[in-house]
């Protein structure tokens, strides 16, 4: 414990942001931004689906691997890694995106095949989050080390 706590944020952040858990975000990243601006999917999926629900599906599994990336550089573990807490986060962004945010601004409206699309990519992530290794930890090399008291400790043991 004393290790973790002896790194800093950001290279908690980056072991985090690097770990293999993060591969279907990444794809689910770069899959909207090759739709939205530079070929779009319409050739192979539905034309509606390509253009109004891909987004949302891949927003979906971003989101959650966002909270869980930051949360574990941050606390060191991990917030959304059961079927609760990701149906729990999904009704949240369905809340604020397709209620509060029709709400507030005359251009957004609101759409229920886009709310689903946020469960149904919270549980793709799930399901990557659970399939993937257990152990999401990874050691820094030693110049990460800061010079605490609990770390030369930790060392001469």
């Amino acid at each position: 414990m004393a290790y973790y706590y002896s790194q800093s944020v950001a290279r908690r952040l980056e072991v985090a942001l690097i770990s293999s858990r993060n591969i279907l975000p990444l794809f689910a990243g770069i899959a909207h931004l090759l739709n939205r601006y530079i070929v779009s999917f319409d050739c192979f999926l539905p034309y509606g689906f390509s253009h109004y629900q891909l987004g949302d599906l891949c927003g979906g599994i971003i989101f959650p691997a966002y909270v869980n990336t930051l949360s574990e550089a941050v606390c060191g573990k991990t917030l959304i890694n059961g079927l609760l807490s990701s149906l729990i986060l999904s009704t949240g962004c369905s809340l604020c995106w397709e209620v509060l945010t029709p709400a507030l601004f005359d251009f957004s409206t609101p759409d229920m095949l886009d709310a689903c699309m946020y469960f149904i990519g919270g549980i793709l992530y799930l399901v990557a989050f659970k399939l993937g290794p257990t152990d999401r930890t990874q050691p820094a090399p030693s110049n990460y080390l800061s010079d605490t008291t609990e770390c030369k400790a930790s060392q001469k043991r």
